[in-house]
């Protein structure tokens, strides 16, 4: 209110607004008391430690949570210098604090401490500290608030200490995955490049999985897959036995074996012999979940068995037949000294004389038979010398005997080499095998036709072979008895034969190290070929 508005008023419009006026300074009044804040209470009672040390760090204040936290009572506490009381593992780092603070006003703030309660527990603190300066801004004490995070440290502690196994968990699931991918990355590889054919499928028999062995012996392409393929639909599968197994093995519930199986591959052009194993995988119900089958090619040990086997054999006969053969060597020849005294002193028109003529060709073929016998024992080492196969069969005998087949209106074929293989072995025993493998191809050959002789040589798994190929335009071999041509005694040319010649053949052919197979189509030809392992 203006002053001439002041003086325009009465005595009791005076009083009146001083009494207005008054009351409204009462109010105001009551209302600044009702805020007024009791800082030192506050301060006294705070939860957070707080105290003051002045320039030479001397305490100079304490709360009661100071009082209540240090076991030395306030009273006593007073003027004492700060490292009468701070626990002497903080003692050197407050020393740095207290001297920043002091000596450079410095303001620290959420420094970590560590101290020991009255029960010698260590507790962790917040601690904030900050200069006291004077009106003119010099420093002349310290402020400090030591907030106790002791839980929130444990909290913090259990959490890093969780944080870390799991950590550690997750580092060992991570290395556990990793292994787990790389064994079965090597699982993987193991079966897909195993030797034996593996095949996961399920009870029914379609193919979940296969490796490259089983593509090869199911006889399909590397590019082509049997998976989702039931194999019981494959007449080869079911005519060998395997779907009989892998039915049982499902029924049985247990492994199920079948050896040396007879197996006709998908592409036909072959046939395999296996051993067969199914292996079902159960599931917790015990039902069957699905069957791993593994299949083993043993086609070529069972050739080898079959090859040991027989030249066992042989070796064996050999040496019976070798020894009785040499037994029947003296009377033979006695027996034919004696026939031909006899036929020498009787006369021509005897009839005995038809007699002492079958008796001297029944004699001439026990002979040969026995020579033969002979052949069928292996060389003595002494006999063993190197052979030039091209020189061989420009032999005299060879070429007596190709002579007389061209003289029967025969076609003679030699094809030689520049430079000649050259073998090791008794030139007498491979000369006998030429000489009877010319022979049957002149048999074979009753209404004329070519023989052909071919020398070369030839290489397999790193070893050289001297190869001889004996072929003729003849009758041919039926298929029944391509498979018998070797055994003793077997023969279809009739009581002139012995039925001994490519048994022996074969058997010297063997002692050599070498092999002799046939090829032969009826009404087309007949063709030999022998390997003989050859010498440089």
């Amino acid at each position: 209110m203006e002053r001439n508005e002041l003086a325009d008023l009465s005595k009791d419009e005076l009083v009146k607004r001083i009494e207005e006026m008054q009351k409204m300074m009462q109010g105001a009044s009551c209302w600044r008391s009702d805020l007024e804040v009791d800082y030192q209470y506050i301060i006294e009672n705070s939860a957070d430690i707080i105290f003051i040390l002045d320039k030479e760090g001397k305490l100079v204040y304490k709360n009661k949570a100071g009082e209540d936290f240090f076991p030395i009572r306030r009273e006593d506490a007073i003027g004492m210098h700060y490292s009468k009381y701070i626990p002497a593992l903080e003692l050197e780092r407050a020393k740095v604090v207290f001297a920043a603070v002091l000596n450079e006003g410095k303001e620290l703030r959420n420094e970590r401490m560590k101290s020991m309660d009255t029960q010698n527990r260590t507790v962790y603190f917040i601690a904030n500290f900050s200069p006291i300066r004077s009106c003119d801004g010099d420093i002349i004490g310290l402020h400090g608030i030591l907030r106790n995070i002791t839980d929130l440290h444990d909290t913090e502690k259990k959490l890093r200490e969780n944080t870390r196994r799991l950590e550690e968990k997750i580092r060992e699931q991570v290395q556990q995955a990793e292994e787990l991918r790389r064994m079965t990355v090597i699982n993987e590889e193991m079966v897909n490049n195993a030797p034996i054919a593996i095949a996961m499928m399920d009870p029914a028999g379609i193919m979940l999985s296969e490796n490259a062995a089983l593509k090869q012996i199911m006889g399909h392409k590397p590019n082509e897959t049997r998976i989702g393929t039931n194999l019981s639909q494959y007449q080869g599968w079911v005519d060998a036995g395997l779907q009989g197994i892998l039915d049982e093995a499902v029924k049985q519930r247990r492994p199920v074996r079948l050896d040396n199986v007879h197996y006709i591959p998908i592409s036909r052009d072959r046939e395999l012999i296996l051993n067969a194993r199914m292996n079902p995988i159960m599931e917790r119900d015990g039902t069957v979940k699905s069957v791993l089958a593994m299949l083993e090619d043993i086609t070529e040990q069972s050739k080898y068995a079959s090859k040991m086997q027989r030249a066992e054999k042989l070796s064996a006969m050999g040496l019976l037949a070798a020894g009785v053969a040499y037994e029947l060597k003296v009377p033979i020849n006695l027996m034919a000294i004696d026939l031909n005294f006899i036929s020498k002193n009787i006369d021509e028109s005897s009839p005995v004389r038809d007699y002492l003529k079958s008796l001297k060709d029944e004699l001439d073929r026990i002979k040969k038979i026995t020579e033969q016998l002979l052949n069928l024992s292996k060389p003595e080492q002494d006999e063993i010398e190197l052979i030039e196969v091209n020189k061989l069969l420009q032999s005299h005998p060879i070429q007596i005997s190709l002579s007389r087949l061209q003289k029967n209106g025969l076609t003679v074929n030699m094809k030689l080499p520049d430079r000649s293989p050259v073998i090791r072995g008794t030139q007498s025993q491979v000369v006998q095998v030429l000489l009877h493998l010319i022979s049957n191809a002149e048999d074979a050959m009753p209404d004329k036709g070519e023989l052909t002789i071919t020398v070369g040589q030839v290489e397999s798994g790193g070893v050289k072979f001297a190869q001889i190929l004996v072929a003729d335009t003849g009758i041919g071999i039926p298929e029944e008895n391509l498979k018998r041509i070797f055994q003793p005694f077997f023969s279809t040319k009739g009581h002139k034969s012995t039925g001994l010649g490519l048994m022996v053949t074969y058997s010297i052919i063997d002692n050599l190290g070498g092999t002799i197979g046939v090829k032969s189509i009826p009404g087309e030809g007949t063709a030999m070929r022998i390997l003989i392992p050859a010498v440089e």
